[in-house]
């Protein structure tokens, strides 16, 4: 078996894909709520960078609960 970990070469640090994450949830059995889903599907639509994502999600959440 081929593990394949991107790492960053600067802090050697590792990078959690959005896949890699989705990966961990399932086998947690934590799922998204649909607001929240509906919210990261318009800002990848978007091409939101990661940080811009965060900052939505955070001001929608405080938003509305």
């Amino acid at each position: 078996m081929n593990k394949n970990s991107a790492r960053s070469v600067q802090n050697g640090q590792f990078i959690l894909t959005s896949d890699r994450g989705e990966k961990i949830s399932a086998i947690e059995d934590l799922r998204l709520s649909h607001r929240i889903a509906a919210i990261l599907r318009e800002s990848r639509a978007r091409g939101l960078s990661g940080d811009e994502r965060r900052t939505l999600i955070k001001e929608q959440a405080s938003r509305k609960k």
